[in-house]
């Protein structure tokens, strides 16, 4: 994960906008006093979008019922079309 201080993300931050959404990748914010307690990240909306849906998933129980199946299959996994997904 790349890194830059405040100062230097204000420089390009256009660019930085472009970066973390082309390359999948976030960037850390941190002051140069090395404080994480001050660190911010930088990621695409379609990344946070992705990350806000797999915490919903998960609070209503929808990854435990995903990770059930898995252990139940032979192979780890099931055949998707067999699966009552209003049910989950």
């Amino acid at each position: 994960m790349d890194t830059y201080t405040p100062t230097n993300a204000r420089k390009n931050f256009y660019g930085l906008i472009k970066d973390v959404n082309r390359q999948k990748k976030p960037i850390v914010i941190e002051p140069a006093n090395g404080n994480e307690k001050e660190a911010a990240v930088l990621i695409s909306k379609r990344d946070w979008d992705s990350i806000q849906e797999t915490i919903y998933l998960e609070n209503v129980g929808v990854m435990d019922k995903v990770r059930e199946r898995e252990a139940n299959e032979e192979d780890g996994f099931e055949d998707v079309d067999h699966i009552d997904w209003d049910s989950l």
